[in-house]
């Protein structure tokens, strides 16, 4: 390679690599910004009015203490209507919702819940009302037989005082006889006449006392079996009556004015005494059972008026504590209370609610309602310095009270926030 090119080609690579450099510098002289024209320093301009806005002062109030304490919604008067004998079901009358009457509404007969099966009760029935009829047959033929004993009884008394007079006339006479005897007025052979009559008058009144005995004893033999045969008849009709009872047993009815909330059977099962197969309440006197801490114990008392609230229907309903069950729960230290309410289609039983107990007051800071502003999740106002200019606080919030919600944190007593 000749000395000439050689130079040449170190000359290109000299310029290049000065072409490469000086692109860079126009770049990075690019990029901070040295192409672009400067703003000079200008004088500071006066600060403008602030707006006028209507504001309100951040005030603190004394509200009551509020306790809330879960319960749920419930009848005073519930039954368990149940099965009091072993019987299948052979029909259902009543369903769920269902308005039922019960006995103790005049003029009307209690509803018919469900009918039971009742053909082993009805055989026993008749077996017991055939075992009824057969003692009064048999009671009627003892009384026949009676009667005849009494009527023979007193036969045989006829004959008998019969035979005592026979006797008295024989012994008179034969007491004759042997003064004739004696006087030889008669002869021994008359004597012996009248000796043999009395002893045959004596024989016959001694045979008519043992009929009158017999005849006693017959009398009260009847009457020995008439007792015994009443006290079957009565035995008889006790078991009719059990038997009446337990047919009744296979009619389900309402025990009182009520509706179903449950059911529990259907045609074709089979139940047994003390299963339950309907759930009636009187929807006409409502109640809140809450169990509460034995610490707000001091905060109640009987008759006095609390608030409840029922979340599903979102309305705080005002009732009257009826009952403090007079004891805790030794595991939970809790207690049952129970609050009368006035009676509402909308109150069902089984509602989720909240017993709320005054305990006492306290103090907080509150602001209208209408100055709080939600971002997302937080809770913000606008407060007024004191040169007029509004600031973006976040607050914390607590309880409201109709138009205003307390602030727990956020703001301080007197500061202004602005309302729109």
């Amino acid at each position: 390679m000749s000395t000439g090119t050689t130079f040449l080609r170190v000359v290109w690579k000299i310029a290049t690599g000065l072409v490469l450099a000086a692109f860079l510098v126009v770049v990075m002289a690019w990029l901070s910004g040295a192409f672009i024209e400067k703003v000079g320093p200008q004088p500071v301009a006066a600060d403008a009015l602030p707006p006028r806005v209507q504001t309100q002062k951040v005030e603190r109030r004394t509200y009551p203490l509020l306790i809330e304490q879960v319960g749920t919604l419930q009848t005073q008067t519930e039954a368990r209507v149940s099965a009091r004998i072993m019987a299948q079901v052979l029909e259902v009358l009543a369903r769920e919702g269902d308005n039922v009457t019960g006995p103790d509404q005049p003029g009307k007969e209690p509803t018919i819940l469900a009918r039971l099966d009742d053909r082993d009760i009805q055989a026993r029935l008749r077996q017991a009302r055939s075992q009824v009829a057969a003692l009064e047959s048999a009671i009627d033929a003892a009384k026949a037989h009676l009667q005849a004993a009494r009527a023979s009884a007193e036969s045989a008394k006829a004959s008998l005082e019969q035979a005592k007079v026979n006797r008295e006339r024989a012994a008179r006479d034969f007491q004759r006889y042997d003064a004739l005897f004696k006087d030889a007025a008669v002869t021994a052979q008359q004597l012996d006449n009248a000796r043999a009559q009395r002893d045959v008058s004596e024989a016959q009144v001694r045979a008519a006392e043992q009929q009158v005995e017999a005849a006693v004893q017959q009398v009260l033999a009847a009457e020995r079996d008439i007792q015994r045969l009443q006290a079957q008849k009565e035995e008889a009709e006790g078991g009719v009556s059990e038997v009446n009872v337990l047919l009744s047993h296979t009619v389900i009815k309402a025990p009182f004015v009520g509706r179903i909330t449950k059911r529990m059977i259907e045609v074709g099962d089979m139940v047994g005494p003390g299963q339950t197969l309907f759930l009636l309440e009187t929807p006409s006197r409502p109640e809140f059972h809450a169990v509460v801490s034995e610490s707000l114990l001091p905060h109640l008392e009987k008759c006095q008026s609390l608030d409840v609230r029922i979340d599903s229907i979102h309305q705080t309903i005002q009732g009257c504590l009826r009952e403090i069950i007079p004891r805790a729960d030794p595991s939970t230290r809790t207690v049952l209370v129970k609050v009368a309410l006035p009676p509402r289609p909308d109150l069902l039983s089984g509602l989720f609610g909240r017993l709320i107990i005054p305990t006492g007051k306290y103090h907080a800071l509150v602001v209208p309602r209408r100055a709080i502003r939600q971002v997302g999740q937080l809770d913000l106002v606008d407060v007024l310095d004191y040169r007029g200019y509004t600031h973006r606080r976040f607050v914390t919030l607590g309880y409201s009270h109709d138009d205003l919600c307390e602030v727990l944190s956020g703001v301080e007593e007197g500061e202004a926030v602005v309302v729109p």
